[in-house]
C-alpha cells in the first residue's frame, strides 16, 4: 500500500525521462548537436533539389532525419555518393523531439507532399503510417535486391511490418536489457544471468537475495510508471503479450517486493539509470545508453563493474526505422540509398561511425562495428540482440498504448483485480 501512495503523491511532479520507446529522441547516447554542414533546412532542400534537376549531373534524393550529432549521417551520406554518380542525397534535418518530429512527418503526408523521400521513423509509428497509405509497401525492392526480411534484426522487421507487408527497414535497434553487479552477484548467479536461462521469479529471488551488499539499497529497478515504458517493460514480462495474466502476475510481485523501491510505480528510465550509476542497485533494466553513462564522470558505478544479460521473456525493440514516402517521386534512388543506409555499406558506416547496434545482422560481427560498441563483444548483450519483440502492431497506436498503460498500471497499483486486468488487456489487444 505505501508503494501506491508514494507513487500517487510523486506522479504529479514526474519529468519525463530518456527513452526508446517513442517518448524522446534517444536512448542511445545521442545528443542533440548544431545542424552539420551536410544537413539543410526544408526549403533549402527543396531549392537545392531543384538546381539539381536536370543538370545532368545528379538525381537529389531527400531523407528526413534527426542529428544525433556523432557524424554518422554525413559519413553514409559521403559513403552513398562516392558509390555512384546517379543520386545525391539532401538530408532535412528533424528535430530531436519525436513528438514533433511525427507531428511534421504526418502533416506532409497527410497533405500528398512528396518533399521527403525517405523519413527515419520510431518503431512504433509503421503502423500508423502504413494504414494511412503514407509508407511505400518495400517488399517488391527487396525482391529485387535479393534481401530477405531474414536479414535483420527480428523485432525491429517486426517493427516495420502491418498486414504482412514490410513498410520499413531497420536504421538500428535499442531494445531492453538488464545491467548487474558483477563484482556483487557472484560468478554462478551471473553466468546464468549471461546465458540467459533463468526466469522472471529466479531474477527476484536474486534481487531480494543481493539487496543491500556493496552498499546498494534495493535488489532491482525498471521501469513501471503510466507512459509508454510500461508497455515495453509489460511487452518484456508477457513475451510479447503472449502470456499476460503470468506476466502482469509476476511483474506485480517486483513491484510488492522489499526489492523494489517504495515509488517503483513512478520510476521511468532516468530513474532507474541514476539509481544503477550511483550504486544504489544490483539489478536494473533499462536500454543500453546506460553503458555509455557508466563511464562518464561521476558514476559510483565503473563499466567493469557491470554486466549485461538479456531479460527472460525477450527484448521490447526501440530505435529507428527507414521508410519511403509513397508520393515520392524519386522512388528507384529512394530505394538505393535506402537499401545503402540499411543493409548495404552505408549500415556499416553508419553504425561504426555512430556506436550504434547494426539493424543487418551481417555487420554485427564487424570488425569496425565492434570496435565502435563495446557492447556488441558481451555475449548476454549479443543474445539480448538476437531475441528482440516489437510492441503490438496497431494503425492507433498511440490510442492503444494509451489504454494498455491506464489499465496495468491500475492492476500494478492495486486499484483493479488481476484477471479483470488481463480480460481488459487481452481485448485491447484483439
Amino acid at each position: 500500500m505505501k508503494k501506491k501512495v508514494l507513487a500517487l503523491l510523486l506522479s504529479a511532479t514526474m519529468v519525463m525521462g530518456v527513452t526508446a520507446c517513442g517518448n524522446s529522441s534517444s536512448t542511445s547516447g545521442d545528443t542533440t548537436a548544431e545542424t552539420s554542414d551536410t544537413a539543410v533546412t526544408a526549403e533549402a532542400a527543396k531549392t537545392d533539389a531543384a538546381e539539381n534537376k536536370g543538370d545532368g549531373n545528379r538525381e537529389m534524393i531527400t531523407i528526413f532525419r534527426s542529428d544525433d550529432g556523432n557524424g554518422a549521417m554525413e559519413a553514409a551520406i559521403k559513403g552513398f555518393e562516392e558509390s555512384q554518380d546517379k543520386y545525391g542525397v539532401n538530408w532535412v534535418v528533424a528535430t530531436n523531439d519525436t513528438d514533433q518530429t511525427k507531428s511534421q512527418l504526418n502533416t506532409a503526408f497527410s497533405a500528398g507532399s512528396s518533399e521527403y523521400d525517405l523519413a527515419s521513423i520510431d518503431t512504433v509509428w509503421a503502423g500508423d503510417m502504413a494504414a494511412a497509405g503514407y509508407i511505400e509497401p518495400l517488399d517488391s525492392y527487396m525482391k529485387d535486391a535479393g534481401r530477405s526480411v531474414a536479414d535483420y534484426n527480428k523485432g525491429s522487421i517486426q517493427a516495420g511490418t502491418y498486414n504482412a507487408k514490410t513498410y520499413a527497414l531497420p536504421l538500428y535497434p535499442d531494445f531492453g536489457v538488464l545491467f548487474f553487479r558483477s563484482d556483487i552477484v557472484p560468478e554462478e548467479d551471473s553466468a546464468k544471468l549471461v546465458s540467459g536461462d533463468y526466469t522472471w521469479d529466479e531474477l527476484l529471488a536474486m534481487a531480494e537475495k543481493y539487496k543491500g551488499e556493496g552498499g546498494t539499497k534495493t535488489g532491482i529497478t525498471f521501469q513501471a510508471n503510466q507512459y509508454e515504458g510500461l508497455v515495453c517493460n509489460a511487452n518484456e514480462f508477457t513475451s510479447n503479450y503472449t502470456k499476460v495474466k503470468d506476466g502482469l502476475e509476476v511483474m506485480k510481485k517486483f513491484v510488492d517486493s522489499d526489492a523494489t523501491p517504495d515509488d517503483i510505480l513512478v520510476y521511468q528510465e532516468s530513474e532507474a539509470c541514476n539509481s544503477y550509476v550511483n550504486g544504489e542497485t544490483v539489478f536494473s533494466r533499462n536500454w543500453p545508453y546506460v553503458w555509455g553513462t557508466l563511464a562518464t564522470e561521476g558514476s559510483a558505478v565503473a563499466q567493469d563493474q557491470t554486466n549485461v544479460a538479456p531479460l527472460p521473456e525477450g527484448a521490447c525493440i526501440g530505435g529507428w526505422l527507414v521508410a519511403m514516402n509513397a508520393k515520392s517521386e524519386h522512388k528507384e534512388g529512394a530505394w538505393a540509398f535506402l537499401d545503402y543506409i540499411t543493409a548495404g555499406e552505408g549500415q556499416k558506416l553508419f553504425t561504426s561511425t555512430g556506436g550504434y547496434v547494426p539493424g543487418y545482422t551481417a555487420y554485427v560481427e564487424d570488425a569496425d562495428v565492434l570496435a565502435a560498441n563495446q557492447l556488441l563483444s558481451k555475449e548476454g548483450f549479443i543474445t539480448a540482440l538476437n531475441n528482440t519483440i516489437a510492441r503490438p502492431a496497431s494503425d492507433n497506436y498511440q490510442e492503444l498504448s494509451d489504454a494498455l498503460q491506464i489499465s496495468m498500471h491500475k492492476y500494478l497499483s492495486g486499484k483493479t483485480e488481476l484477471d479483470a486486468t488481463v480480460t481488459e488487456v487481452e481485448g485491447l489487444l484483439k
